[in-house]
């Protein structure tokens, strides 16, 4: 499934791309392309164009504001630019180049125009590390050489968009990967150990780093990353260990997956991939609300029977916000303020648990004790007696997927579930 999530996405940024591209040619007379650097104007005595549907610019006027150096060979038409550690080496006339010697295909052929050598933009920002955006109401191209996150600990300055990321937590590994980015090395899943099944496709190579709550810190300098994400709930004793490793950004919540994936695509230079994500998860969360009509005034109710012979009801949580984001109605009883759980360690409170549908986010992976839990409690008279399960609307659902993970992927998933239980 999170394949076919990722076939769609690409779908989207491809029509995103053709979007993008044709007011680029249709109006490139009348409102040319800007190109700023650091907040800073470029000026070029042959403007950017769109050419093949990317945006080329002559390559000596940026790389000289970044500080390359330049070189070129007029008969086998090679230019080479080199910054830092970093040479990029191309042709013109072709769609190949090199990062350090490795091979990399372009959106375009480079090109000459009047006596200069245009080539693609975003190409010679990402060799780089710049951060690329592109602004279609202004007609603006913006490159940052540095950016600076504000996260749970504060602000951390990165100086190259990361290319060797780690990752600390369930809910961010599940974004990294929704946002196209594989991570270096991540801790393992709560169940399912290493990665959970919907994303252990996309996990190949990745270097498993411990627990979320206790992470190798050994085994992370050993991946020498560039950008450590982790969770101030989980991580804020290590986190001047981690930020002496490298440049280190934290979630302020676990579950609060919007802002954790605006936070990592600013941080990765992939907020247009996470725009794309957006506006689907948009356009779906109105359908949605839009089809409910008198289900609306359903109560829905989220519970979990835990190992220890207790259960307990979710107020927000990972779940709890997807369905309030939803338009769907909690059972007065548990609306708690200031809670994300209830924990109920008696089955004479099983009325609370009562909804028109209840949802059951038992885990059913593990030692056994969850399910066990759950079965003395349903046992009980009173459990019978709830109207969710009366009516026939208890229903077992996806404890991954709709507690564990906490990743946009998941919410997408959960998503899915609800307009199958909703019958939409």
């Amino acid at each position: 499934m999170f394949k076919s999530v990722f076939r769609s996405m690409a779908l989207c940024l491809s029509l995103l791309v053709a979007v993008v591209s044709v007011p680029f040619t249709a109006t490139a007379a009348s409102a040319p392309i800007s190109v700023v650097l650091d907040g800073q104007k470029l000026s070029f005595d042959v403007p950017p164009q769109v050419i093949g549907g990317a945006t080329m610019i002559p390559y000596s006027a940026l790389t000289k504001k970044l500080g390359a150096t330049l070189s070129s060979d007029p008969k086998s038409k090679k230019l080479k630019v080199k910054r830092g550690n970093t040479t990029v080496e191309l042709t013109v006339g072709s769609t190949q180049a090199t990062v350090n010697g490795q091979s990399v295909k372009l959106d375009a052929k480079a090109v000459e125009k009047n006596g200069r050598t245009l080539v693609p933009l975003r190409f010679l920002g990402e060799a780089f590390g710049l951060w690329v955006n592109w602004n279609g109401s202004t007609k603006t191209v913006s490159l940052e050489t540095k950016r600076t996150i504000e996260h749970a600990m504060g602000k951390t300055t990165l100086t190259s968009v990361p290319k060797r990321v780690v990752v600390l937590f369930n809910g961010m590994v599940d974004v990294s990967l929704t946002l196209g980015v594989k991570p270096v090395g991540a801790v393992e899943s709560w169940v399912q150990q290493p990665w959970y099944h919907y994303l252990r496709a996309d996990m190949g190579g990745v270097k498993s780093l411990g627990t979320e709550l206790q992470p190798n810190l050994e085994a992370i300098v050993a991946l020498k990353p560039d950008l450590i994400i982790g969770a101030k709930t989980r991580h804020e004793k290590i986190y001047d260990q981690l930020s002496a490793i490298a440049p280190t950004i934290y979630a302020s919540e676990l579950f609060n997956w919007k802002a954790n994936m605006d936070m990592a695509a600013k941080a990765m230079n992939t907020e247009d991939k996470a725009t794309v994500f957006m506006n689907d998860w948009n356009k779906r969360v109105a359908d949605f609300k839009s089809k409910l009509g008198d289900k609306a005034n359903m109560e829905v109710s989220i519970v979990r029977f835990q190992e220890d012979s207790s259960a307990r009801f979710y107020v927000t949580g990972f779940a709890g916000t997807i369905l309030q984001e939803l338009g769907l109605k909690r059972p007065k009883a548990q609306q708690v303020d200031g809670k994300v759980v209830v924990d109920l360690d008696s089955q004479e409170q099983i009325p609370l648990l009562d909804g028109d549908i209840i949802f059951d986010i038992t885990s059913g992976i593990g030692g056994g004790g969850e399910i066990e839990s759950q079965q003395e409690w349903q046992q009980n008279p009173l459990w019978k007696n709830l109207k969710g399960v009366k009516n026939g609307k208890y229903y077992k659902v996806n404890d991954i997927t709709w507690n564990m993970s906490g990743g946009a992927t998941a919410a997408k998933m959960m998503l899915d579930d609800l307009y199958f239980y909703f019958d939409m």
